[in-house]
């Protein structure tokens, strides 16, 4: 039921499976009435033609001249076409049908059969005019072996094209499976950062081939979309930074003369030019192109390596950071941006929290994969807001206060997504806890 529940390949499969074999009992069900009304019917004519026969040697001869005819159909062998006469009493004058004297009419008798016994067969009674009553009856056992024979054929046949039916299904499951995994594939691709991948297009113009043409089309829009973005977030950030750099070598040289004013001035340029050069960083990390230079690295090793960074830094914000690792955890990756993810969420921690705060930063292994963790205790994020600050540019309102430009949750999340790596936010009970989980393969 499960993987019926998850595969429409295979509910479509099951319902044509189920749709063929109904419509296989229907038909079989029609050609066996249809046989059997047919047989029953030829079984009530001989019937008739026989009683209309002894009937036309009654009305020459009377009850003797039927009695005789009656009596040279007998036969000691196993009876097809029975007859008999019966006296008004219920007597059984003649004939060689053994049972008893039925009404008027069509019935179902049981007779005795010399040979096999007790049987049942198809009878019609007719009143004759003293009174007498003839019997002439047609043994069922001829029509129950057609039956058993077209049972047991429709049972053959049957079962064979079931059989064709399981592998037909079968094989259309399998084949939708494949054309929709093509598409999911390319989709799931596109999702992980692969933008040049694209949905192949078969010659048949089928409706999967339409679909993965109009997905092509949807993710070149797309694709384009996202490189105009990028390159306008690129040009823009970098066109500004030249003549802010300029601004800010004139503000330096103007505040070796003195003046608080020009210093703060110095400090503002300082900040927007921090603010492209995360906006700059951010849009390279996005274009995928460094996923080409990662190598194998110690995650734990690099921890240890900006542990006294991190140390002085939160020393500097009057916070006490803890840290932690077991060593020799590889991941796939750019030691740079590993980095930069580091110290930009231990930087985010000290931002948002208290005084005194504790900041507690881990590197271990779960389940087979390589965890980085950053727990602080300070007043964290609302479930609600937590998808949301990974956007660029997103502050809350209780963060107005504090300094920065809503980048470097986005920066890390950036990376993440590059690395293949989940990123979540999660309620540290009180604080924030941001978990990155690393794949499998990048520790391989």
């Amino acid at each position: 039921m499960i993987g019926l529940r998850a595969s429409a390949a295979r509910r479509i499969a099951l319902i044509s499976f189920c749709a063929y074999a109904v419509a296989m009992l229907l038909v079989a069900g029609a050609v066996y009435l249809a046989t059997h009304a047919a047989f029953s019917r030829q079984i009530n004519l001989s019937v008739e033609h026989a009683s209309a026969a002894l009937m036309a040697e009654y009305r020459d001869d009377g009850l003797a001249g039927l009695s005789r005819a009656v009596a040279m159909q007998h036969s000691p062998g196993p009876i097809s076409l029975g007859t008999a006469v019966f006296a008004a009493d219920g007597r059984h004058l003649a004939g060689n049908l053994a049972t008893a004297a039925p009404a008027p009419g069509w019935h179902r008798i049981t007779f005795l059969d010399p040979l096999e016994g007790p049987d049942t067969a198809r009878a019609k009674v007719t009143l004759l005019p003293g009174g007498e009553r003839l019997v002439v009856a047609a043994d069922l056992e001829d029509l129950q072996a057609i039956d058993r024979a077209i049972l047991g054929i429709f049972a053959g046949a049957m079962l064979v094209l079931l059989g064709i039916g399981v592998g037909g299904a079968l094989v259309l499951a399998r084949y939708l499976r494949s054309k929709l995994a093509v598409i999911e594939d390319t989709a799931s691709a596109i999702v992980a950062g692969d933008f040049a991948r694209r949905a192949p297009v078969g010659h048949n113009g089928d409706e999967f081939d339409r679909v993965a043409a109009s997905l092509n089309a949807m993710l070149d829009q797309i694709t384009s979309l996202i490189a105009n973005l990028r390159q306008v977030s690129a040009d823009l950030a970098h066109d500004l930074r030249t003549p802010l750099t300029g601004l800010r070598n004139h503000l330096e040289r103007m505040a070796a003369h003195g003046g608080e004013q020009v210093a703060m001035a110095l400090a503002r340029t300082d900040e927007v030019l921090e603010l492209f050069e995360a906006i700059l960083r951010i849009s390279e990390v996005e274009e995928g192109s460094l996923r080409r230079a990662f190598t194998r690295l110690d995650l734990a090793a690099l921890l240890g390596e900006l542990s006294e960074t991190l140390d002085l830094l939160a020393e500097d914000a009057g916070k006490r950071l803890e840290t932690r690792w077991h060593p020799g955890l590889m991941v796939l990756g750019d030691r740079q941006l590993l980095a930069q993810v580091l110290i930009n969420l231990v930087e985010n921690a000290m931002r948002h929290t208290p005084p005194g705060a504790a900041i507690e930063i881990s590197v271990l292994e779960r389940e087979g994969h390589v965890v980085l963790q950053v727990r602080d205790n300070g007043p964290g994020i609302p479930e609600a807001d937590r998808a949301r600050v990974l956007g660029r540019f997103v502050r809350l309102e209780s963060s107005r206060s504090t300094p920065g430009h809503g980048l470097g949750l986005s920066l890390v999340a950036a990376i993440a997504d590059a690395h293949g790596a989940a990123l979540t936010l999660g309620d540290a009970g009180p604080g924030l806890i941001v978990t990155l989980t690393f794949p499998r393969k990048s520790a391989s």
